[in-house]
């Protein structure tokens, strides 16, 4: 048994930091020397720290709930047009996969934009919007996604305009360092799962795979919820007005 891999951008801040929690104390219990994991394990352990400390500064700021909704907001749609793109690559038509397949190559260009600082994001998402607007103006059109590139655009700017017009510079690196410390985080955990997942290959030891066992565990849990806030988000879009 592996550990499942797992994707944390769909989590919220509290259960971004609560999943850390829980996966910290189920290596306490398992210890890191057991796991092989020392050196990795003190590297997240600060990483972990930081994000703790941004948390209580963002929880301390009522401003910050707005502008990390308006950011929530365009990395959806920014994940929900990867995705159909990605989709595409699948069509059964060839000339639909030949168009899907040129789009992919500039989306890879971008790389992840929803995991980004919100500066970089916001840049990137800019140019990419130009590119899908001018150049690949066409292929958009074929795959029928030119809504998609209205709509992250508008979500996009109306992240930009909140963050311009309505909080000060020591505001936004508040949100900012939140966004950053995530990402740290995420890293060092997938590099101390990409180990044990080695170690369980090469070693098969019971306290590899019981560790796994107990954290996949989580990690379902995790993934119901996300399931499940996804299902009550798209039952409010169908209603109709």
């Amino acid at each position: 048994m592996k550990i499942t891999d797992f994707s944390f951008i769909r989590l919220r801040n509290e259960e971004h930091f609560q999943f850390f929690t829980s996966f910290k104390d189920l290596v306490l219990v398992f210890t890191p020397a057991a796991l092989k994991i020392d050196t990795q394990f003190n590297l997240f352990l600060a990483t972990y720290a930081n994000e703790l400390e941004s948390l209580n500064v963002v929880r301390k700021n009522a401003f910050s709930d707005d502008l990390v909704d308006a950011d929530d907001e365009r990395d959806n749609v920014f994940r929900g047009l990867s995705d159909a793109v990605k989709s595409a690559l699948n069509h059964y038509n060839a000339d639909i996969r030949a168009t899907a397949k040129r789009l992919q190559i500039v989306l890879n260009t971008y790389g992840n934009l929803a995991t980004k600082p919100y500066d970089a994001e916001t840049g990137g998402l800019n140019s990419l919007i130009n590119d899908f607007t001018t150049t690949y103006k066409t292929d958009v059109a074929t795959l029928g996604l030119t809504e998609w590139v209205m709509e992250i655009a508008a979500k996009n700017k109306a992240f930009d305009d909140l963050k311009n017009n309505r909080y000060s510079d020591e505001a936004n690196k508040t949100i900012l360092r939140m966004k950053e410390e995530r990402v740290k985080t995420d890293e060092i955990y997938h590099q101390i799962v990409e180990r044990i997942n080695a170690l369980i290959v090469v070693e098969g030891s019971p306290a590899y795979t019981e560790f796994a066992g107990e954290l996949n565990k989580r990690i379902e849990g995790y993934n119901n919820t996300i399931s499940i806030r996804r299902s009550k988000s798209k039952k409010t879009t169908d209603i109709p007005a």
